[in-house]
């Protein structure tokens, strides 16, 4: 066991050092050098409130739209599902050209339009938009002295005085972060001049809430140096203004980041969550070092005394008088209860978890930068449909094994149960976003391309990988099955199901810290990019998980008990229950979440609860697969006659 720890160690090494060798990116994006005066347009990303969790369109609000119109350019199939739109606005720089109080436009706002800005304020919306794909950032100032940065800006402020009143957010005073790229002759020749050349390092904003005012000649005369002051743009429950006027100022300012390590101080780590990433993992390993001891020390020992006692019994008077888990040889490999689940079970876990270290493991490598907008969404579907094959084969030769006869229910189980599932769940959250106005809702060709996606290329590998599955060689068992099955005596007042649920603990401790990330990113809008850390709490999860099932086997065998195949797999797949449980804890105790809507909440719960079962069904994969190993060593290790 020792062993184990050093693997563990060393890996948590190099995971936690790899993600911090940032210096370059894969394939996905290259850099752009702009010519001064060359034109840097912006684009509107989404709208987004964690208070509501609909994101809408970046002109759900009254906007200025470009002097072309509206204009979309094209997302990929993960930023869709994000819901995520990259739409051309009316905000326009010159390169290297401060501006001070430009005016964009003077915009009427429709009585429609009023109702939705009060909807708005209320719901505490930020606008996110991005140049150069770069997204736009807020600077906040920590109390240490370092900064942290939000993505987007606020579109209201609120009153100091009123707490019904809002101020919208009408003048955008944008920092412009740029770095001089070192340019060979060839490199002039290809971007056509020897002018001076910029690449967009940063992109930076100050919102501010101004009523302007003009003069008799139609000027401005409330921004600028000699502005003067005026009041903000007002929001209540009764009143909303007519028309409203947007400006900017632009300011371009040098920097020393390099283009290839721009999003570094964006997915930087703070130090109060890299110590709480360090607590996460030393108590991980806690755990880990401690389960290691009882099978180490203990289990271990006792099965291999429990090897040389057994291969001394000659008589088999003396095998009757004996107590313990070889007794039970004969039933031990008696196929179990609904066996079509299990192997349903293990073929979607191993699944899932084939996706999960695919995903890491490019993740670390550097192929799901967050430049590359969606990339992470976009793979892992990738992913998923591919990884169908090994699903399919995996609870094929499981069934196989097991002498199961219904093999096109196990078969169409697989294919459709899960990711029938996750569609489901999809489709309707789907619906809902339509009637919503959200822009979580996809457009109709990309939910065709899912489907097709599902019924094309994820079933179809399904059935090839079962059909390999059924083909393979089945596992051979050390001992016959008896014909008359052995009578269980009861040994405990704790129901199995209940032990089976306390099992969970452990795993689910191991997990948790990790968790609470997990869930900060995708319900509160915060960067995730600390798959170093996530990468060593898998594998610590991965030994918590096959230590946990193989004492609860062998606290089941050694009781005469020869039903330890659901046993083992539930008894690490309820994790999925905890986190299930403690996503009701985290809505709760989110100081902003715990003001939802209706109809945000059941989608937190629809996806929440999809994302329970998956990681039930993958730890428990991982636990079975341990468990049946374990059995299988045991019994091959005694003579039985």
């Amino acid at each position: 066991m020792m062993n184990v720890v050093l693997f563990v160690a060393a890996t948590a090494l190099l995971c936690i050092c790899t993600p911090r060798v940032a210096a370059f990116y894969l394939p996905g994006t290259s850099p752009v050098d702009y010519e001064a005066g060359a034109q840097l347009d912006v684009f509107g990303r989404k709208l987004y409130s964690i208070k509501s969790d609909v994101p809408h369109d970046f002109y759900f609000m009254p906007h200025c739209l470009p002097p072309e119109g509206e204009k979309k350019k094209h997302s990929s199939l993960g930023s869709l599902l994000e819901g995520e739109r990259d739409e051309r606005t009316a905000y326009s720089f010159s390169a290297l050209q401060d501006e001070e109080c430009h005016l964009v436009c003077r915009r009427p706002v429709l009585k429609r339009e009023a109702q939705q800005l009060r909807k708005l304020a209320k719901d505490e919306y930020f606008v996110r938009m991005s140049l150069d794909n770069m997204p736009l950032t807020l600077k906040v100032p920590m109390d240490d002295g370092s900064f942290e940065y939000v993505l987007g800006y606020p579109l209201f402020t609120f009153s100091a005085d009123k707490p019904d009143e809002f101020h919208y957010n009408n003048h955008l005073s944008f920092t412009v972060l740029y770095h001089r790229p070192k340019l060979s002759p060839s490199d002039f020749s290809r971007l056509g001049g020897e002018g001076d050349f910029m690449r967009v390092v940063g992109f930076e904003v100050h919102a501010r809430s101004i009523k302007h005012v003009f003069d008799s000649e139609g000027n401005l005369t409330t921004c600028g140096d000699n502005g003067k002051p005026a009041g903000p743009v007002t929001v209540s429950p009764k009143q909303a203004p007519d028309e409203i006027v947007y400006t900017f100022d632009v300011e371009f300012v040098e920097s020393s980041t390099s283009w290839a390590t721009r999003w570094d101080h964006l997915l930087k780590v703070g130090s109060a969550s890299r110590r709480i990433e360090w607590f996460s993992i030393i108590n991980s390993c806690l755990i880990v070092f401690f389960l290691s001891l009882l099978v180490g020390l203990v289990l271990l020992r006792t099965v291999w005394r429990d090897f040389a006692r057994y291969n001394n019994l000659d008589d088999q008077e003396e095998l009757r008088e004996e107590s313990g888990w070889k007794l039970i040889h004969g039933d031990v490999f008696r196929t179990p209860f609904f066996p079509e689940g299990l192997a349903f079970f293990v073929g979607v876990g191993t699944q899932i978890f084939t996706v999960s270290l695919a995903t890491i493991l490019f993740a670390l490598i550097g192929f799901f930068s967050p430049a590359n907008r969606g990339s992470l969404l976009t793979g892992g579907l990738i992913f998923m449909a591919l990884s169908s094959a090994i699903a399919g084969y995996s609870g094929a030769s499981l069934y196989e094994t097991l002498e199961g006869t219904r093999k096109r229910t196990v078969t169409s189980l697989i294919a459709f149960g899960f990711s029938g599932l996750a569609f489901s769940i999809f489709f309707l959250m789907n619906v809902l976003a339509v009637f919503l106005h959200s822009t979580d809702a996809v457009p109709f060709f990309t939910l065709l391309l899912l489907v097709a996606l599902w019924l094309l290329v994820s079933v179809p590998l399904t059935y090839i990988g079962a059909f390999f599955g059924y083909k393979a060689a089945k596992v051979e068992f050390p001992c016959r099955v008896n014909t008359v099955p052995r009578e269980i005596r009861k040994y405990s007042d704790i129901p199995p199901f209940v032990f089976c649920l306390l099992s969970g603990v452990l795993p689910f401790g191991v997990i948790f810290i990790q968790l609470v990330f997990i869930l900060n990113s995708l319900w509160s809008g915060q960067l995730f990019y600390m798959f170093g850390f996530m990468a060593v709490v898998l594998i610590l999860l991965i030994v918590t998980s096959c230590e946990t099932s193989l004492v609860v086997t062998y606290l089941t065998m050694v009781n005469e008990d020869y039903h330890w195949w659901w046993k083992s797999f539930f008894s690490t797949g309820s994790i999925g229950l905890y986190v299930f449980l403690y996503s009701i804890v985290y809505l709760f105790t989110q100081p902003l979440m715990r003001e939802m809507h209706f109809v945000s909440i059941i989608m937190y719960f629809s996806y929440m609860l999809l994302m329970s079962i998956g990681c039930g069904i993958t730890v428990g994969m991982i636990g079975f697969r341990a468990s049946f190993a374990f059995v299988k060593l045991c019994f091959s290790s005694i003579h039985v006659d």
